[in-house]
């Protein structure tokens, strides 16, 4: 099965399945350190996963274990592992990514990155930054800490606006 097709396919799954908007309803602030298998989000410790994975540097880009991420922030991850390819989706945003390929998919465009995912101790680690910003998220990174910080603020909700009147005169 080709590329296109696959991502094809998980796309109609994923449709199907229902996608739920990303954290658009509450603040979101995930902290990842490297090298630590804890990560944090809004202020509440989790690990990343159950084997004790944790982000890396590799080329100086940081990877990490990106399921934990895009699952705290609403996100659904597939992985197809004949054509070594995941794909995830936010909403209504889809993005595309072969390991030890600098070639990504955000939403069927073509996008070069800077470090290809790669598999490491049975783990697939990916560009947090093309991902998190494909989703709308704002990514920082702290070099003196080593931590990366994907947040989103809350959409605002916008209440009618009442156009003001005078009351009439008895």
């Amino acid at each position: 099965m080709s590329k296109k097709i696959l991502a094809i396919a998980l796309t109609l799954i994923f449709c199907v399945t229902g996608i739920t908007a990303c954290a658009a309803n509450n603040d979101l602030m995930i902290k990842l350190q490297i090298n630590n298998p804890v990560m944090t989000v809004n202020g509440e410790e989790k690990p990343i996963d159950e084997q004790g994975t944790a982000p890396v540097i590799i080329n100086d880009r940081t990877l990490l274990p990106v399921r934990a991420v895009v699952e705290e922030i609403g996100g659904k991850v597939a992985w197809d592992s004949e054509t070594q390819t995941v794909i995830l989706a936010c909403g209504k945003d889809i993005v595309v990514l072969g390991i030890d390929n600098t070639n990504a998919y955000h939403n069927e465009e073509s996008h070069t990155l800077d470090a290809a995912p790669t598999i490491i101790n049975d783990r697939t680690m990916l560009p947090i930054r093309f991902i998190a910003e494909s989703f709308k998220f704002d990514v920082a990174w702290d070099g003196a800490t080593q931590t990366v910080t994907v947040t989103k603020e809350a959409e605002p909700t916008t209440a009618p606006t009442a156009t003001p009147t005078t009351a009439p005169q008895a």
